[in-house]
């Protein structure tokens, strides 16, 4: 398809996926901050300073200046580098925001250890290897309501699904079934009983009321293919936790919603580009209500992948109950089409600018960039 009808009918389908109330457009800036290869990117204060910096691959970027900091050396594999996941945690509790990171071709999930000291590199540690990793997330499941414990993917059905906790600087593993369930992974309170849940694409793993057990039941209830990080939340108000995810490497952004007798039904939301392999719920807006925010990535496998060679794209989604309160209609917003920056594998999203709204960073193999959101930038308003 020519480049131009793809232009053409992303506007379309934004115009078309939302017909109830639709919010103001976000004005956003973009800023290129490294056009070098990376997968991935995370935000934190990693010189405490009081300012959110960026770190993707093997450097973090300093808030304001954006200078290029190089603290580790990673492996090249062709086009991808050994981290597809970076993920800000002070591991030792000294204070300094360290890098967990895991990768599909290193086989391992590491973190970086950051010293506190301008120029230093920071020394790698491994928490577990022996398995291809697509991607990790920080997840609460102890149920304390802080996102500190790692739920990594693993990318062989013989690896188990575990989870992992940091204890006196060290990192303990919980497994929780003896494999894992494909391409996909999520967590939250699927049944209502307080205690955050474990999603794979083919069913669901039920914590028990000690989740540092291994007494998780699995609930073969959906069949989601391959897919993103996967989220609990009750779309439709029906008191019913859904699920909101995507094809990671095909067409198609969908919610699953569930049914009182424990079945499922598929709503697509959209089918009109690929590879979102990367989704962030959050409050964009402030209204407060979570949208998505979520991207094209680049060159997932090299050109083999339906839609790949497609143009980029950012966007963000909102969804409102119809007129007659009978179904969920969703409102597209593009906020950035047809340039280098796609959505890679996180889109990570903080207050950068200290402004009060909300910006976010986008890094992949065409590069690392920075939204800025321009909402309240010298007293500007939405439109």
């Amino acid at each position: 398809m020519r480049t131009w009808q793809l232009g053409v009918l992303a506007l379309l389908v934004a115009a078309v996926v939302s017909i109830a109330a639709r919010s103001p457009e976000i004005p956003f800036q973009r800023k290129t901050l490294d056009l070098g290869i990376s997968e991935t990117c995370a935000i934190a204060d990693f010189n405490n300073d009081s300012r959110p910096d960026v770190f993707s691959g093997d450097a973090w970027y300093e808030n304001p200046t954006w200078k290029r900091h190089e603290v580790r050396h990673l492996k090249e594999y062709g086009t991808y580098l050994a981290s597809l996941c970076d993920l800000p945690l002070d591991v030792d509790g000294d204070g300094f925001v360290d890098i967990v990171s895991s990768g599909w071709h290193a086989a391992k999930i590491w973190w970086s250890r950051n010293p506190g000291k301008p120029g230093a590199i920071w020394e790698d540690h491994v928490i577990d290897e022996g398995f291809p990793v697509e991607f990790s997330f920080l997840v609460d499941l102890d149920n304390d309501g802080k996102t500190r414990e790692l739920l990594p993917q693993f990318g062989n059905v013989n690896a188990p699904t575990a989870w992992y906790e940091v204890v006196n600087g060290g990192w303990k593993k919980h497994i929780v079934s003896p494999k894992s369930y494909g391409h996909g992974i999520g967590a939250g309170d699927v049944n209502g009983d307080g205690r955050n849940d474990i999603i794979t694409p083919q069913g669901w793993l039920e914590a028990p009321p000690d989740p540092r057990s291994g007494d998780w039941k699995f609930h073969p209830e959906f069949n989601l293919g391959t897919t993103s990080f996967i989220f609990v939340i009750d779309i439709n108000e029906d008191g019913l936790r859904d699920l909101l995810t995507a094809n990671a490497h095909d067409y198609g952004i969908f919610w699953m919603e569930q049914r009182p007798d424990h079945t499922w039904v598929k709503h697509m939301i959209d089918e009109s580009w690929s590879q979102p392999h990367a989704l962030t719920l959050v409050d964009l807006n402030g209204d407060g209500r979570k949208e998505f925010l979520t991207g094209k990535r680049f060159m997932a496998h090299d050109g083999h992948d339906p839609g790949e060679r497609e143009p980029l794209g950012i966007y963000w989604y909102e969804y409102h109950k119809s007129e007659d309160g009978k179904s969920v209609v969703w409102s597209k917003h593009i906020i950035d089409y047809g340039s280098r920056a796609g959505g890679g594998m996180q889109i990570p999203v903080a207050d950068i600018e200290g402004d009060g709204d909300l910006d976010f960073a986008v890094g992949g193999k065409s590069g690392l960039f920075l939204f800025e959101n321009l909402t309240k930038v010298r007293g500007r308003k939405n439109p």
